[in-house]
């Protein structure tokens, strides 16, 4: 801003200055020559009243006379008599010249003669005498072009000057006009006591402050609530931009990388948070815009890795990584595969004994009276082979969390008072005693259906694995936010080894129950497992070796 105020000063000013120096000598210039005129007329009628009145020795006059005004005397026929500028005899014939003549004619005479390569202007006054001779004065004068040009170290020395001058006033002009300016309060811009004609502008800011407030504001509310979302959702999420640095990272991915949540990774390397090298050839691969999908195990967890590049025009600008936990999964798969061996076993062992009776019998190698008892076995391992198909349908109906059962009130204490019933003649011939008591007011709000089946293969599973003379104590307690079924026996007990295993599909303890005989699908524990799940209830187990099993489930309080 100094540059432009001292730049439009200095033209200003020379503009001026030389506008100014140009018409003065414009109008000065016909006053000075006509001042020229009148000293030279005056000079003229000064020496003809001496030649007139003093003729005793006129050269002797015109020899003294100090003038700058040149002087010469010619007489009737045009021959110089003197002159005191040149040599009278070395001059032309002036009789021609026009001045001369007009004297001749009428006393006086004048004429003005320009000489361009000199660029002079000479002023002629001839007057003739009483003698008839002549008398000529003329004066030369600069043009007015020389005379500018003769001004212009003048003219140079007032402009250079005039710009050390202005220098001086634009910077103090400038540091007065822009004080305000820098002054002013760009947070309220209207409230500046300012220039009148920057009212606009600062009406203007005023109105971009708003919008950008209301900007600002908008992007810290979608900032907040895309920091909720991330931080809400159970996979970890991080960006990076292409310098590997986090631009964002939520808490689940802290977590999943055991990393402190007070220390703020916003802006820092991607591998300040994470040292991982598959991670690391995952992440060049991205920035290649290589989309990356792998598993990485991290502790007792198994994460599904997927990394995406961010393009924009066709260029990786960043990478987007998510975790997810797939562990659940993972056991889920494995699970089922080693359900589907064990069930493949289980079914082949019914299917084979079938087999082989039926082929005995078909080829004649039964006595008669043996028909009968190999029919019984047929007949035995089918029924065998249909509750194990039951069974395994119960589970997949369970895994599934099939909607159509129907949840209704359901009297605990009845249900379970019912079971004991019918398996009290069961439980008589092992020499088993069953003991149930229950509180008043246990009724949940369950599958009846699945509630029969928990409670029958809890009370049957304890006297399966029970000891003569053993026996089974169920009970229901009701607690302020749930309700308590126990079911406690006297039999075998299970080892610390095999208690985590329990629930598992198709699990036997061997070892510890190889002194009972047990017939069972192996899948009625995982079924109460299921049916628990299903109901959200709590299930727990305690046992020791020969001491027995104590297995409670509680039901949450609607």
């Amino acid at each position: 801003m100094k540059k432009k105020i001292f730049h439009y000063m200095c033209f200003l000013i020379s503009l001026s200055v030389v506008c100014t120096f140009i018409l003065t000598l414009t109008l000065c210039y016909p006053l000075f020559f006509e001042h020229t005129k009148q000293e030279v007329k005056d000079e003229a009628v000064y020496l003809t009243y001496v030649f007139n009145h003093n003729l005793s020795d006129p050269l002797k006059l015109l020899h003294n006379a100090h003038t700058q005004t040149r002087i010469t005397w010619i007489d009737i026929n045009g021959n110089i008599l003197f002159d005191n500028s040149a040599e009278a005899a070395h001059m032309e014939n002036h009789l021609l010249r026009p001045e001369i003549q007009s004297a001749l004619d009428i006393g006086i005479g004048e004429a003005y003669r320009i000489s361009t390569t000199l660029g002079s202007n000479t002023y002629y006054y001839a007057v003739k005498l009483n003698d008839g001779t002549i008398l000529r004065l003329s004066r030369t004068n600069i043009s007015a072009y020389d005379m500018l040009r003769g001004s212009l170290p003048i003219l140079f020395a007032m402009m250079l000057a005039i710009y050390v001058i202005a220098l001086l006033a634009a910077r103090r002009m400038a540091r007065n006009i822009i004080a305000p300016i820098n002054a002013i309060n760009l947070e309220h811009p209207i409230m500046n006591d300012l220039y009148e004609e920057l009212n606009p502008m600062l009406l203007r800011l005023e109105n971009q402050n708003e919008q950008i407030r209301q900007q600002m504001k908008k992007l810290k509310n979608q900032q907040r609530e895309f920091t909720t979302i991330i931080n809400n959702i159970e996979e970890g999420l991080i960006l990076i931009n292409h310098s590997y640095k986090i631009l964002s990272v939520n808490f689940s991915a802290l977590e999943i990388l055991n990393a402190d949540r007070k220390i703020n990774y916003i802006d820092k390397n991607l591998f300040t948070l994470v040292n991982n090298d598959a991670l690391y050839q995952a992440t060049q691969s991205v920035m290649k815009g290589e989309r990356q999908e792998f598993y990485l195990p991290m502790g007792s967890k198994t994460y599904q890795i997927i990394a995406s590049p961010v393009t924009k025009n066709d260029k990786v600008k960043g990478a987007v990584i998510l975790f997810v936990d797939i562990t659940e999964k993972r056991m889920a798969e494995k699970m089922r595969q080693e359900f589907s061996a064990n069930v493949s076993h289980e079914l082949k062992t019914p299917l084979t004994s079938i087999s082989g009776f039926a082929e005995l019998l078909q080829n004649n190698m039964v006595r008669p009276a043996d028909v009968p008892l190999f029919a019984g076995k047929i007949y035995k391992e089918a029924q065998r082979l249909i509750n194990l198909v039951q069974d395994i349908i119960k589970v997949s109906q369970l895994d599934e969390k099939n909607s159509s059962f129907m949840k209704e009130p359901i009297n605990l204490a009845a249900v379970c008072k019912q079971t004991v019933l019918y398996l009290n003649d069961k439980a008589l011939k092992k020499q088993i005693k069953l003991n149930f008591s229950a509180e008043p007011g246990c009724e949940i709000t369950a599958v009846r259906q699945l509630i029969d089946e928990l409670v029958f293969n809890l009370i049957e599973n304890a006297i399966k694995y029970n000891k003569p003379n053993g026996q089974v104590n169920i009970s229901l307690k009701r607690k302020p936010t749930h309700i308590a079924l126990s079911v406690k026996d006297t039999g075998i007990g299970i080892s610390e080894e095999d208690l985590p295993h329990v629930f598992e599909r198709f699990y036997r303890a061997d070892k510890s129950r190889s002194q009972i005989n047990v017939e069972g699908t192996g899948l009625g524990l995982a079924i109460v497992k299921h049916i628990a799940e299903y109901h959200h209830a709590q299930l727990t187990i305690t046992s020791k070796i020969n001491k027995g099993t104590t297995i409670t489930i509680k039901f949450p309080l609607v």
